[in-house]
């Protein structure tokens, strides 16, 4: 494959300014009520040390045996594929060999009651035994703060380093305690062994820290207790990919960052998976290590599946419509979410615009599909794409109402438990709404973001909740009409929405710094210099830095406009230097 690059570039700076708003209030509805469920129970900081410090303690298990061979108890606890060959057995666990810092630091945070910590890798568990897979932990739920931030590590985080400054994660570690100039861990394998060790907190093989959820950080953004959903932008194994269909020809374009401060690069993922000319944009996931990308095929309306079972494998493509028997699909881009272990995609019915899901229960197992406008009655939908969110448990998918403009929610209480369907505009008086929705779930609250079809003003329906009424507000504050869709993504405790202004095309964000707080609204092309775009925009968080990608409406150019972080000016780069080509708005 013929891979190019591009290398940071400076953009026109505009800093980050908090001034007046709307403020933001609970107007509430009529909505109908969810079931209620209990949010995930406070993880104690000191519990996660003394479960280190316990392990440290433990001499017959807190080094390899033999001594040099690889052979430990914590990869044995948890992957049992690994090789054996030579390794002991003890408390009912047979040893295994490999690299072993991410399989103790997870040990350590799943018997201190981490949230999330305790899902299997096979499951769909974020932690895996890559030690990168701490800092997606972080980015994934909100926690994850960069050294370079000047945040404090406290007790309980996770430490990851990269050895060689190349982007790629080597080791973790949990952190046992810091002074201001000094970090202190306790790590698996180091020097075959489980050893105490010190740092100073300007070293630069650290990378950053993930904290913990639930840890009630002081310098912590609240943290985010869901599973986000895909998007054409995702964080996976450290490196940062951004999906594009190429105008020319529909090939699927990635477009990757592998760590902050590297190069960007790019390659035509249909050239080299096989992946037919797509008739939308692509949407991303990632579920159990691998890396997912779903289209529409172009030339018969199947749901296409391209997958990455690794960073470093190659790509390989499926036809899900012929594997699973999903209908062919409207000419919409699919939404994908990760829920208790499963994967699902939804799609519309190009036929009868029925909201159709197709799901996988584990990697390995086969496809499966069902109607759930049959199942649960949802009314067909307009041919935008679905918004779906993963909080406190609920699967809710957001669309919009052919026939009356109305935003439904069709939801699932649990895995196993049967789809239900309510007509949000009925129920809270969200106005009739152009274009696709966004969904995003921030300090607790569950937020959809659409465009009023009579006025193009930001409209946002909440829930504070689940048991509560859901409520609906237009937190456009001052801010011009949009056109397309909105984006939502939640970063370093802000909740920032990118519309695209439908009378020049430029990038606006509005923003909330905290529930409770006014809603607030920027032109980022005056600021930053964003080029007009056309289309809807795609963010991302990662590494500290919260990045969205637009397409230039003159030259269909892939543009980055990135924070490196609250407070900092907005910059912003032409990614076309990486050979990415002209792709579709």
């Amino acid at each position: 494959m013929n891979l190019t690059r591009i290398g940071a570039q400076s953009g026109l700076r505009f800093a980050r300014r908090l001034s007046a708003g709307l403020a933001t209030t609970a107007v509430l509805g009529s909505g109908l009520i969810a079931i209620t469920t209990t949010p995930a129970a406070a993880v104690s900081r000191d519990s996660i040390v003394s479960v280190a410090q316990s392990q440290l303690n433990n001499a017959s298990r807190n080094h390899e045996q033999p001594l040099g061979s690889g052979c430990n108890y914590y990869t044995g606890y948890f992957r049992t594929w690994k090789p054996a060959a030579g390794c002991p057995a003890t408390d009912g666990v047979q040893w295994r060999d490999s690299d072993w810092c991410a399989d103790f630091s997870k040990y350590v945070w799943k018997n201190a009651g981490v949230p999330y910590a305790d899902v299997p890798e096979t499951s769909g568990g974020v932690l895996t035994g890559w030690a990168s897979s701490f800092k997606d932990y972080g980015t994934t739920h909100g926690t994850w703060h960069t050294r370079a931030s000047g945040y404090t590590p406290q007790p309980g985080d996770a430490l990851v380093f990269d050895w060689d400054q190349n982007g790629v994660i080597d080791h973790v570690g949990i952190v046992k305690s810091a002074s201001g100039s000094t970090v202190y861990t306790i790590e698996g394998n180091s020097g075959d062994r489980i050893k105490e060790n010190s740092y100073s907190r300007t070293n630069i093989d650290i990378v950053g820290y993930s904290s913990p959820v639930g840890a009630g950080d002081i310098d912590d953004p609240l943290p985010v207790p869901g599973t986000p959903s895909g998007g054409p932008a995702v964080v996976h194994e450290g490196f940062v990919s951004m999906f594009t269909r190429n105008a020319a020809d529909g090939h699927i374009q990635e477009t990757y960052l592998p760590g902050i401060g590297s190069p960007w690069y790019s390659q035509d993922i249909s050239a080299d998976a096989g992946t037919p000319a797509s008739a939308t944009k692509p949407v991303a996931v990632v579920h159990e290590g691998y890396t997912s990308i779903f289209t529409v095929n172009a030339s018969n309306g199947h749901l296409q599946e391209t997958y990455l079972p690794r960073v470093g494998a190659a790509w390989v493509t499926q036809d899900l419509s012929v594997g699973a028997g999903t209908p062919a699909a409207a000419n919409v881009t699919p939404a994908v979410v990760v829920h208790e272990g499963y994967t699902s995609v939804f799609t519309i019915n190009a036929s009868n615009g029925h909201l159709q899901e197709t799901y996988l229960p584990r990697v390995g197992a086969a496809w499966v599909t069902q109607d759930l406008s049959v199942g649960a009655g949802t009314p067909a939908a307009a041919n935008v794409t679905p918004a779906v969110v993963v909080h406190e448990g609920y699967t809710s998918i957001l669309t919009i109402n052919a026939s009356n403009g109305h935003l439904q929610e069709t939801y699932l209480p649990r895995v196993g438990a049967a789809w239900v369907t309510q007509d949000l505009s009925s129920g809270a008086g969200t106005p009739a709404a152009t274009g696709a929705p966004a969904a995003v779930y921030h300090d607790g609250f569950t937020s959809v973001f659409t465009i009023n079809a009579s006025n193009g003003r930001l409209q946002e329906t909440y829930l504070s909740k689940i048991g509560a009424a859901w409520a609906t507000q237009d937190v456009s504050a001052g801010g011009p009409a949009a056109t397309g869709a909105p984006v939502a993504v939640y970063h370093d405790g802000f909740t920032s929405v990118f519309t695209i202004n439908a009378s020049n095309g430029r990038l606006q964000e509005t923003f909330l710094s905290k529930i409770g707080a006014a809603w607030v609204t920027q032109d980022l092309s005056a600021g930053a210099g964003t080029p007009a775009a056309a289309g809807t925009p795609a963010a991302v968080y990662h590494d500290g830095y919260t990045s969205v990608f637009t397409i230039n409406a003159s030259n269909k150019h892939l543009q980055e406009t990135f924070l490196s972080k609250i407070g900092a000016a907005w910059v912003t780069q032409d990614l076309s230097g990486a050979g990415t080509p002209p792709a579709t708005p």
